[in-house]
């Protein structure tokens, strides 16, 4: 299964109402319908067999179905915040036959700061950018997030986690 989540989503607010109301209007619906027709073709081939999205409120989540010819078949939403799953989307969620999963994880999992500490020079750092001040020569430059994967590895038929862990991409502006 492949969830995609797009940028500028995120289901946040005081409450799930709230969250579900703010998120009406995030992200870029041509966009990503652009994108879902690319997942789409990895689903017809069969290199992918479920699809999914995440962080859809159920506006969000309506709008999309119209427009889509495979259909999501879970919607995985952040209620880090809200602590409940708005009712609106439940129901929108069973009479389409979606599966609505629940996540905590932080919202921007690879800010710049920590990415610039991961390739840095330092105790934990990959050593790939120079440090001026120790006087270190490597990469020099910006670095900037451009997009990150998270991945699970699930065995299916006992439902344990067999492996985990991220993919990203990042843009060094010298």
């Amino acid at each position: 299964m492949l969830i995609v989540s797009f940028p500028g989503m995120a289901f946040e607010g005081d409450c799930e109402w709230e969250a579900d109301r703010r998120n009406s209007i995030q992200g870029d619906d041509e966009e990503e319908i652009t994108s879902w027709q690319t997942l789409e073709e990895l689903h017809n081939a069969g290199t992918v067999k479920r699809l999914g999205i995440a962080e859809f409120g159920s506006e969000k989540l309506a709008r999309f179905l119209s427009r889509v010819n495979v259909r999501p078949q879970v919607d995985q939403v952040n209620v880090k915040d809200c602590c409940n799953v708005p009712p609106p989307l439940l129901k929108l969620a069973k009479a389409e036959n979606i599966d609505l999963y629940t996540h905590y994880d932080c919202a921007d999992i690879l800010p710049g700061g920590t990415l610039r500490e991961l390739l840095g020079q330092g105790e934990q750092g990959a050593g790939v950018l120079s440090d001026k001040k120790r006087g270190i020569d490597g990469m020099k430059g910006d670095i900037r997030p451009e997009w990150v994967v998270k991945y699970t590895a699930v065995v299916s038929d006992r439902g344990v986690i067999e492996n985990k862990g991220y993919f990203a991409s990042a843009q060094l502006n010298e």
